[in-house]
């Protein structure tokens, strides 16, 4: 799926099979008791606050600094490396990105990290983003993180190893002015939207996708670089991480993120029903229902949407086979229970199979229904579904306001995007 500066399916291909092969990769050692005398040991994968763990090796990937000298990613061995897409011509989301690493830089300098983790960005406009382009960005922004470029072959395997997608689209009328010449742009690039975590070995350990929340905190030097569509980005951004989540996983990786507080037992289904006692009658109608997995598929699921306007909408799609699913699913039960009586909660089952669904919700009651999605149209419909977990934030007319991509692993951020989406 592309937008102007949205994420691509290529991305997410990608994001699966590292996954898959750092999954393949642990049960190898598993069942051979160990590594072998001499071979590296594979990178752990910990869980993490915002992005997805992976275990990717990246190589050298040859690339040139804003000096135009001859570097690599490589060059960077024995450092973390934040790294994200990025071109000086964006008006979309590169400026809130960058907002973003910048406050994530400061926040790195705060707790010592500044030797240990560089924060950076790379083009995905080799045509435009000369090295002299990059240095007249800087000084124009006031940004001191690293930005990375190339030729347009340096450009295209870096990027291929990340699995980000980018590639030049007409411009928009009125085509945007182009800040250092003054003159209307040509061109656009569309691009995958994300920020990654590499680690000192030279792996690709954190993907996170989407474009950074950052409410007013943006500088003026790079709101002024905003079109309509970034400044409607700014207000609202698709598929939101935030600069604390990110900063949380580079300390998780670092060792220095405290361990979390033991969670909550999700609540039983007799404490359910006593909370949500006296509910709305919309609202009680999903609780009857606890528990079931239901059929009908994307019609049935447009029904119930229309007959909850007027309400908030939390949807969480999920699979019995998917072990994110199956490990934030307890958060969701509580979070129906606290919440469930001013917001309603539907399940998405996502090509599933029907005798295991219905299996682990009755080992696993939750306070409301999910929908049988066989083939993911109903996610598909919702606009915003990128794979399982995702959980879509639907306002009171219906509309959807925030996707969470990926698995949340505390009630607090379950709890907190919930307070901030579905009001």
């Amino acid at each position: 799926m592309f937008g102007r500066a949205r994420r691509s399916l290529a991305f997410w291909l990608v994001i699966a099979l590292a996954a898959l092969a750092a999954i393949e990769v642990s049960v190898a050692a598993l069942t051979a008791g160990g590594s072998s005398p001499g071979a590296p040991a594979a990178a752990a994968a910990p869980e993490l606050p915002a992005g997805t763990a992976l275990s990717k090796p990246l190589g050298r990937l040859p690339l040139l600094d804003e000096q135009g000298r001859h570097t690599s990613l490589a060059a960077f061995r024995g450092r973390y490396v934040v790294l994200a897409p990025s071109l000086t011509l964006c008006h979309e989301v590169c400026p809130l990105t960058t907002g973003a690493l910048m406050q994530l830089q400061a926040r790195l300098q705060a707790h010592g990290l500044a030797r240990r983790v560089v924060v950076a960005e790379a083009t995905v406009d080799p045509w435009r983003d000369s090295p002299a382009r990059v240095r007249a960005f800087k000084r124009l922004t006031g940004t001191t993180l690293r930005f990375l470029t190339g030729s347009r072959a340096e450009i295209h395997a870096l990027w291929r190893a990340f699995g980000v997608a980018y590639r030049r689209v007409p411009q928009g009328k009125p085509a945007d002015v182009d800040w250092w010449t003054h003159k209307p742009e040509t061109f656009d690039v569309e691009h995958t939207d994300g920020v990654f975590v590499v680690d000192p070995r030279g792996r690709l350990r954190v993907a996170v996708p989407g474009m950074p929340s950052l409410g007013s905190g943006l500088p003026h030097r790079l709101s002024r670089l905003l079109n309509d569509q970034g400044r409607q980005n700014l207000r609202r951004p698709d598929t939101p991480w935030t600069v604390d989540a990110l900063l949380d996983d580079v300390l998780t990786l670092l060792g220095r993120r405290p361990a979390p507080a033991p969670a909550a037992p999700p609540p039983t289904r007799a404490q359910a029903r006593t909370a949500l006692a006296g509910s709305p009658a919309p609202l009680a109608a999903l609780h009857a229902q606890a528990g079931a997995l239901l059929d009908g598929g994307k019609p049935a699921v447009q029904a119930r949407l229309r007959a909850l306007r007027g309400r908030p909408v939390v949807v969480n799609a999920w699979a019995s086979w998917c072990p994110p699913c199956r490990q934030e699913l307890p958060l969701f039960a509580g979070a129906a229970a606290r919440f469930g009586k001013q917001v309603a909660f539907l399940g998405l089952d996502v090509n599933d199979e029907t005798g295991a669904a219905r299996r682990f919700l009755a080992q696993h009651p939750v306070s409301y229904p999910s929908y049988f999605d066989d083939g993911g149209h109903a996610a598909a419909w919702l606009g915003h579904f990128v794979g399982l977990p995702t959980t879509v934030f639907l306002d009171r007319a219906g509309r959807v306001v925030a996707t969470h991509a990926g698995q949340y692993t505390s009630a607090a951020a379950l709890a907190a995007d919930i307070s901030r989406y579905a009001r």
